[in-house]
């Protein structure tokens, strides 16, 4: 709980991107590993986001699990970027997954975009890589 001294309004929670997209891959390295496969998280450490992170947090660790674990021998890398008031996060893996098994995870990961308005697409380049775009709006929860 903050205090709030009379007079004064409290500025928004920001939190790192860069954080929880490390926390997120951190949890999935061990899988990684396993496949032979590594995580670059290429978002600018300095990266600042307004979205509650107990909303954003389950999203990514879904998203980066499901990647990690349909891929072989790949490099996935992060990246992100703010388009006024949206974050989009690029993750491109070199791998190329396209199967059924793939789609029927990212459901998951659809649906819990959703609660926070926000989505996912896949695009698929014929076995050369694949890139997933998460975008939700860049807003604090509403009290």
């Amino acid at each position: 709980m903050r205090l709030q001294q009379p007079g004064t309004e409290l500025a928004p929670a920001t939190r790192n991107l860069h954080q929880l997209i490390r926390l997120a891959a951190d949890n999935s390295m061990a899988t990684a590993v396993k496949r032979n496969s590594f995580i670059v998280n290429e978002v600018p450490r300095e990266f600042q986001i307004e979205t509650d992170e107990k909303l954003l947090e389950p999203i990514l660790n879904t998203l980066i699990g499901t990647v990690v674990s349909h891929t072989k021998h790949s490099c996935i890398c992060i990246k992100a970027k703010r388009f006024e008031d949206i974050i989009c996060v690029f993750i491109r893996e070199n791998s190329a997954f396209g199967d059924f098994s793939v789609t029927e995870n990212m459901k998951l990961v659809k649906l819990l975009a959703k609660t926070m308005n926000g989505s996912v697409s896949i695009r698929n380049m014929e076995d050369k890589f694949t890139t997933i775009l998460l975008s939700f709006p860049n807003f604090p929860k509403a009290a």
